[in-house]
């Protein structure tokens, strides 16, 4: 998978890479974590720019595809935990409504696996799942 940003900050080689959204992104919202203002997606990569030159940057599409298999798959395995948690203890207290704690383990065990991909994220981030850059032209360059 291939996308085509511009160089918005250099700090070193650090650089701050602005992208237009894709049409096949849709209207989930995530890469701006919940903003409706999602036209623009902003990372930050290892290389070597200048403000302003356009860099094509390349992520290998079959982590792509694994990548979105765990955005997908941990909190659903999170909420079908936290479900069959919830039916197991409804089962074992009497005292309380079965349905309602069997909903609320659910949403615990959705919410905890959101928090794993969260502290997971920095470790997923690098090595094969870096996005690299393959090419930098500068903005009079670009066809």
């Amino acid at each position: 998978m291939t996308n085509k940003g511009v160089v918005t900050k250099v700090n070193g080689d650090r650089l701050t890479v602005v992208f237009e959204r894709h049409e096949a992104c849709g209207d989930c919202h995530a890469c701006m974590h919940g903003s409706t203002d999602c036209k623009k997606h902003e990372i930050e990569l290892r290389g070597k720019a200048n403000v302003g030159d356009i860099v094509e940057v390349e992520m290998d599409d079959s982590h792509v595809m694994a990548a979105s298999a765990l955005a997908y798959m941990v909190p659903l395995a999170g909420f079908l935990l936290g479900l069959l948690i919830g039916w197991a203890l409804g089962r074992v207290l009497t005292g309380i409504n079965g349905e309602l704690l069997t909903a609320l383990c659910a949403i615990l065990g959705t919410a905890a696996a959101y928090v794993v991909m969260r502290a997971l994220d920095p470790h997923f981030a690098k090595g094969r799942w870096e996005q690299r850059i393959v090419s930098v032209k500068a903005p009079d360059q670009e066809a």
